[in-house]
């Protein structure tokens, strides 16, 4: 049974000091080196031990507001530090914490101010300046975040909160490979510290790299700590290797941790799907949704989960939409084919599954408004305050035609968020949309000093193209894969430039990659270039097979039909090759390249 945080306080007055009163001092002492251990409790049980000898509030109301913020008692924080009441000498200390239980209470404005008042102090420290850096990115000032964290570790170059959140941001704009060494770095001077740990050890994960994953997540637990994380990992390891059982054992032991949390309710519909329970895979999938409706993944998670569940009506109403847009996924037209198929209505099913047959990958248009953004529209189009109110004004307008009313928009929201990575993206979508390139280019080569995810390289691919500029369009590819080794898509999308100039060994490479990494065995588009690249390689064996995987995963796929008639022709068998490269011209496919135009 868990006791009550009554009961651990009890014990630690009686436990944590001499049953004698504590001199203040002895007190005080004791609870700066509880809070620097993260206790709490220990540090709250020292300063009421501080009180009874004496000490008056404003010399301990900043400490004890750290305490309560530390075991997440933010009304019992409050009380400590919202009068503002500090001692002289504690007020840059004070007014730190109150700004981070504003943060904690969402109240930013008012984090903001409290930020404002300890400054007016002193230069703060390098913690501080780590929370201002997390404040201003919450505030969608990205830019100014940076600046935030780099006056921290000028202060102190080895602070382990100041390095975490560099790191952090680095993997945002620079990538995987560039964070390591920046969590790394934080690790020579500070080995033990959990939050570092973490990070490396999720960042090596996320390069594939398992075993010493595996290595960093049994040290922290070694630590305790009571850090949550390492069980996370080693779910998130367990459940990519296939080992559903111990996965849902090691997740159960995150508790409600990461309950509410992208990733946790990704692993979790994961593996209630892959162990035969649709119906709770598909609440948490649901949930994901709701929490990020403009995740693409997300909603066809979702509707994997309502297929799953044999909702297949509720497939076909909440997923028509987001079928219609030229970009849809061939899953997603597969799915809403196959529910039609599955509720008797084949006429229905036809076009889906004709479109899904024929799809090949592309890059979604910069100017689609997409359903969540007419969701958040219609929600909130009347508050001219939001960011994603803004940017889904500004496509609706891009994709009606009105490119000047759209620009007269995005530079309202420009004055507005001047240091948002969001609307420098904008801002690149309108001039890449009005045919200006360079322009464009200049506002996604910003962006991407904070935030360079694999959308935005597509994105900065595109404009590249525009000007003809093939060499930087693809070195821009190849070096986001990088960074990004473990990404299907990044691999896949730096096999289309070897695909182009007919390097076919690099080629067969990264499209295996691709198909290895990225759920590439449900793509029949990419198994039939990996078996094109793969032929013209000269290694008819590993062609054939992927040819046959392509027409495995989509009997229908024209570019699949064509892949194993090549083959087919190579290995000698020249009449069942004429009969697929029938079946393949019956598809929209003939004697031409299967690599898709962009």
């Amino acid at each position: 049974m868990r006791k009550s945080r009554a009961f651990w306080l009890a014990a630690s007055l009686a436990l944590a000091l001499p049953a004698a009163a504590a001199a203040p001092g002895d007190a005080l002492r004791t609870a700066r080196e509880a809070l620097a251990r993260g206790d709490g409790i220990a540090a709250e049980a020292a300063l009421r031990q501080a009180i009874d000898g004496g000490v008056p509030r404003p010399e301990i109301a900043a400490a004890m507001g750290e305490a309560e913020l530390i075991e997440g008692n933010l009304d019992a924080a409050r009380e400590w530090l919202g009068p503002g009441e500090f001692a002289p000498d504690q007020r840059l200390y004070g007014f730190h914490q109150l700004a981070r239980l504003e943060m904690a209470a969402g109240n930013l404005q008012a984090a903001g101010e409290a930020f404002d008042k300890a400054l007016a102090m002193d230069v703060g420290t390098a913690e501080m300046w780590v929370d201002i850096g997390r404040l201003r990115y919450r505030n969608a000032q990205h830019h100014l975040a940076l600046e935030a964290v780099q006056n921290a570790l000028t202060l102190d170059p080895e602070n382990p909160r100041a390095i975490e959140f560099r790191g952090q941001l680095a993997r945002d704009a620079q990538g995987l490979r560039t964070a390591l060494g920046w969590f790394a770095r934080g690790l020579k001077s500070s080995p033990n510290d959990i939050g570092l740990l973490g990070e490396y050890a999720a960042t090596l994960g996320e390069l594939g790299r398992a075993k010493a994953m595996l290595k960093v997540t049994r040290r922290m637990i070694e630590l305790g700590g009571g850090d949550s994380r390492a069980f996370f990992l080693q779910a998130a390891l367990a459940a990519r290797a296939g080992n559903d059982e111990l996965a849902r054992k090691l997740l159960w032991r995150t508790g409600d941790d990461y309950g509410e949390t992208a990733a946790g309710l990704v692993l979790a519909g994961v593996l209630d799907l892959r162990m035969g329970n649709p119906g709770l895979a598909l609440q948490s999938f649901d949930r994901l949704a709701e929490l990020q409706p403009d995740n693409a993944d997300a909603q066809l998670l979702l509707a994997r989960g309502q297929f799953a569940d044999g909702d297949y009506r509720g497939v076909i109403e909440d997923f028509a939409s987001a079928a219609a847009r030229p970009d849809a996924s061939p899953y997603l037209l597969t799915l809403i084919g196959r529910s039609y198929e599955i509720l008797g209505d084949r006429g229905a099913a036809a076009p889906f599954l004709d479109r899904a047959a024929r799809a090949r990958p592309t890059i979604a248009s910069p100017i689609d408004v997409g359903e969540a953004g007419r969701l958040t529209l219609f929600r909130y189009g009347d508050d001219p305050l939001r960011i994603d109110v803004g940017v889904a004004k500004v496509r609706d307008l891009l994709d009606g035609g009105s490119f000047g009313e759209a620009q007269a928009v995005l530079a309202g929201f420009q004055k507005q968020y001047p240091a948002s990575v969001d609307i420098d993206v904008l801002g690149g979508d309108v001039a890449l949309a009005r045919g200006d390139a360079a322009g464009a280019l200049v506002q996604y080569r910003k962006a991407a000093q904070i935030r360079r995810n694999l959308s935005l390289v597509e994105k900065m691919v595109a404009a590249y193209r525009q000007l003809g500029d093939g060499d930087a369009a693809e070195a821009e590819a190849r070096d986001f894969l990088a960074e990004h080794p473990m990404n299907g898509r990044a691999a896949r999308l730096a096999a289309d430039f070897a695909l182009a100039k007919g390097d076919w060994p690099r080629a067969q490479t990264l499209l295996a990659h691709a198909r290895a990494v990225g759920g590439g065995e449900r793509d029949p588009q990419l198994l039939a270039d990996l078996s094109r690249a793969a032929l013209q390689s000269g290694d008819i064996a590993a062609a054939s097979e992927a040819s046959q995987a392509a027409v495995a995963a989509q009997r229908a796929s024209g570019p699949a039909a064509y892949a194993l008639a090549m083959t087919m022709r190579a290995g000698g068998d020249e009449r069942g090759a004429q009969v697929l490269f029938a079946k393949a011209r019956e598809l929209g496919v003939s004697a031409r390249p299967l690599l898709a135009e962009r």
